[in-house]
């Protein structure tokens, strides 16, 4: 296949869509994530200790996916960077960096907590536990919420894409 692109246009519009792609995939993962979380402890099929054992297996891996879908979305990002504005590459790397130091802190400073108050599983809850699972839930709202404003960023499409290609946007 022949092209008259340069290669690293090439390979800068690929990084774009990888960095799409994975911004993309994590906050539909996140979304489903909590559809079936909200299911699964709200279901009368299940007791408090299925329910406490549940949580580790699904959160674990809630959090590793998190942390590698916006960690590649941010380093293939910054890979694209140069086919976008300097304002509208600063405002993704700043909203990515803040969705992950977000999940970073609630990974250590709320769901590590959490985790010990339901460990061992079908425990008595204590008074602190609601408290730090509201919270838990407004982090990981605005921390997707970034994650969903920054692959906005890098999809809306430039005034200058559809007047001279090639050019950058301003």
């Amino acid at each position: 296949m022949r092209t008259d692109l340069p290669r690293y246009t090439i390979l800068r519009s690929s990084a774009l869509m990888l960095s799409r792609f994975c911004l993309s995939a994590w906050v539909g993962a996140a979304a489903l994530f909590v559809v079936n979380g909200i299911r699964q402890v709200t279901s009368p099929d299940l007791d408090s200790y299925t329910i406490d054992l549940l949580v580790p297996l699904r959160f674990n891996a809630y959090y590793a996916f998190g942390f590698a879908l916006v960690g590649a979305g941010l380093i293939f990002g910054l890979l694209a960077s140069p086919l976008f504005s300097r304002a509208r590459t600063i405002l993704f790397t700043l909203l990515l960096v803040a969705s992950l130091v977000l999940m970073g802190l609630d990974w250590f400073r709320i769901y590590q907590p959490l985790l010990a108050m339901i460990t061992p599983p079908g425990q008595a809850r204590p008074a602190a536990f609601q408290n730090l699972h509201y919270l838990s839930e407004i982090v990981n709202t605005v921390h997707v919420g970034l994650a969903f404003v920054a692959a906005l960023t890098f999809s809306w499409p430039s005034a200058t894409c559809w007047l001279h290609r090639g050019e950058l946007d301003d």
